[in-house]
């Protein structure tokens, strides 16, 4: 028996220093990677050695990171890890939650009152300075709230529509705000938010643009205007890449065409381009998916088109405005986007000296009250 024992022991040993020899041999023959497509992130990088760096604990607490995020087969035991927690009966992970359906949803924690007020303030100062312009606000509920019924049992999310009709109700009597939590929820059974993204769809983005018409004064297109194009069924989000869950399907990427030709081209003022087009169709190509729309995030961009009513469309947002402005550019003669994440100028400045009739602050709840880059849109 005790034979037996030992020979058992020799081989659990064998095979560790033969596990050890192949994490090892694997390290060494694999190239370092800057960036990881399943998580969405750059990766951590060989730190520089200094003894100042060693003396404050800096250059080991950064080697751990770059361990860590080079390890070997990263993402198969990643893949491994979610399995297991999924059979364990996990729910949420980075605070996602994986609910019903296959729909992940971004916790949301309530704003701290004193930075909410100060995003308020900002944005009532930047109304009173500049009352030749129009001025509209629309705060999207994320799916957190809109599809609330598909979160796992007691999940701790606090409530955005409370949030939203603090900010409604002290908002300047100059800022019309566009209300759509109802439209949303009566279109909850339908794909309009994304289930591994924070976005909504673009059929989300076309509910939206219908009561902004309304709101805004011009006659919004049917869906017979369009040719509804699916471009992609792989779509994997952000909310794929920081909750980590897997075996989940993809998501669907449409896009709505007019059937009607609209030209139009764009002014990338960071990157010094124009294009002819509203999509950035290699995008698709790539792990994130939704920079289809206007190639993602940008400082300022300008659309001019070829509706002639002269009209001129300023749209102060985050990414959820990416899919929604290719329904504007059948209303306005010239949109301009201005993201405050990488804007640095004066706004009331750039309103006047660009005769802006509209004005449209569009923010998804979430980044809204995390993202204090609005406060910039008093400068």
């Amino acid at each position: 028996m005790k034979e037996d024992n030992n020979s058992y022991k020799y081989i659990i040993g064998l095979m560790l220093l033969g596990y050890i020899g192949i994490m090892i041999f694997a390290n060494i023959i694999t190239p370092d990677r800057v960036f990881s497509d399943m998580e969405n992130r750059r990766l951590e990088q060989v730190p520089k050695f200094s003894f100042e760096k060693l003396s404050k604990g800096e250059f080991t607490s950064n080697f751990e990171k770059y361990t860590s995020d080079q390890f070997p087969f990263r993402d198969f035991f990643i893949g491994i890890k979610s399995n297991c927690e999924r059979i364990l009966g996990k729910k949420e992970n980075n605070d996602v939650f994986l609910g019903k359906d296959g729909y992940l949803m971004e916790k949301f924690n309530k704003p701290d009152d004193e930075n909410l007020e100060s995003k308020i303030d900002a944005i009532n100062s930047f109304s009173r300075n500049n009352p030749n312009t129009n001025k509209y606000f629309i705060l999207v509920p994320n799916s957190v709230k809109v599809l609330e019924d598909k979160l796992p049992a007691f999940a701790p999310v606090d409530d955005e529509l409370f949030y939203i009709d603090k900010v409604k109700s002290n908002l300047d009597k100059g800022i019309k705000f566009i209300d759509i939590y109802d439209e949303f929820f009566s279109k909850k059974d339908e794909y309009i938010y994304y289930k591994t993204d924070h976005h909504w769809t673009s059929k989300g983005a076309f509910y939206a643009y219908k009561r902004l018409g309304e709101s805004m004064g011009f006659y919004p297109h049917g869906n017979d205007y369009f040719d509804i194009k699916e471009v992609t069924d792989s779509f994997y989000g952000s909310l794929y890449s920081k909750g980590r869950f897997r075996n989940i399907k993809g998501d669907s990427i449409e896009l709505y065409i007019p059937k009607k030709s609209e030209n139009c081209t764009v002014e990338y003022y960071d990157e010094k381009k124009i294009s002819n087009s509203l999509y950035n169709m290699e995008s698709l190509k790539e792990k994130d998916k939704y920079t289809v729309f206007l190639n993602g995030n940008h400082s300022l961009l300008k659309i001019n088109t070829d509706i002639s009513n002269s009209k001129k469309l300023l749209i102060i947002k985050d990414s959820y405005a990416n899919s929604l402005v290719p329904f504007l550019t059948g209303h306005y003669n010239e949109i301009y986007m201005i993201d405050l994440r990488y804007f640095n100028e004066d706004l009331s400045k750039f309103i006047k000296e660009n005769n802006i009739d509209d004005t449209l602050i569009l923010y998804n709840v979430k980044t809204f009250f995390e993202d204090n880059s609005i406060e910039k849109i008093s400068w």
